[in-house]
């Protein structure tokens, strides 16, 4: 059976630099989606790989990171500003499994901030894999909900249009209420193209199969999750994060829809 390295903080300036690495540990975690409540435990189980690091309490929010903990009777208190960027599985697991090798065998920090960062700066899928994806996700959702086989044909098209513009247009930093109001835009404008030439049969369909790519079921799911676990504000939070993107999906899909229906 393998030991838990015994680790120590040799001086407080080292102590900030542990504390540093967690919060932006954290912060990477919040970024690609994961939940605040296990954001807050794998901060504190990182701080607690060191034995004279006491008294650690973390406090998180989706839009920025607390902690404060004793080292030597001294307490110190740290703040890290967070952001929710767009999910990524992927990324997630790497931090997971970083932060449980860690807390099994603390190494030295400025080499694990250097192992955050890889992590951070590993590249993505591509924009054109991401392109065909998006297409065949909204397909296969219009087929879902009984599109038939020229409905999801569109769909594909629609959904990957949709997908791409909202893509290239999220460089200009727009908020995520205007990101999911263009999807929703764009879905139903694609969709009443198709329709308007003949190649689709249902508006609805080819609709909802395209606007599921902007629908918040990760953010609700997390709010839930959150809001289970005690965490009341972090869900609160998500969950009116939740309720404004479907109304900015809703708003858009009005406006198209309400050109079309005259």
């Amino acid at each position: 059976m393998l030991k838990k390295s015994i680790n120590y903080c040799k001086d407080k300036a080292y102590a900030q630099k542990v504390m540093a690495m967690a919060l932006y540990l954290g912060q990477l975690l919040v970024k690609y989606g994961a939940e605040i409540y296990r954001t807050e435990d794998t901060i504190s189980r990182i701080c607690e790989s060191y034995e004279n690091l006491t008294a650690i309490d973390v406090f998180g929010l989706s839009n920025g990171l607390f902690i404060s903990l004793e080292y030597n009777n001294e307490v110190i208190t740290m703040y890290k500003n967070a952001s929710v960027g767009n999910l990524n599985l992927e990324k997630i697991n790497l931090l997971n499994t970083f932060s449980r090798k860690f807390v099994k065998d603390p190494q030295d920090v400025q080499a694990a901030i250097q192992d955050l960062r890889a992590i951070e700066d590993k590249d993505e899928y591509s924009f054109p894999l991401k392109f065909l994806a998006s297409g065949l996700a909204a397909s296969f959702f219009a087929l879902l909900f009984g599109a038939d086989t020229m409905d999801a044909v569109c769909t594909f098209f629609v959904g990957s249009l949709s997908y791409g513009g909202v893509f290239l247009l999220s460089k200009y930093d727009l908020t995520f209420f205007i990101e999911s109001f263009l999807g929703a835009f764009f879905s139903s404008f694609f969709a009443m193209i198709c329709i308007l030439l003949g190649a689709g049969h249902n508006i609805d369909h080819i609709i909802i199969g395209s606007i599921m790519l902007f629908v918040p079921g990760v953010v609700m799911t997390n709010a839930v999750r959150d809001i289970m676990s005690d965490d009341f504000l972090s869900g609160l939070i998500g969950l009116v994060k939740a309720i404004f993107i479907a109304l900015a999906i809703a708003i858009g899909v009005g406006i198209v829809l309400s050109f079309h229906l005259k």
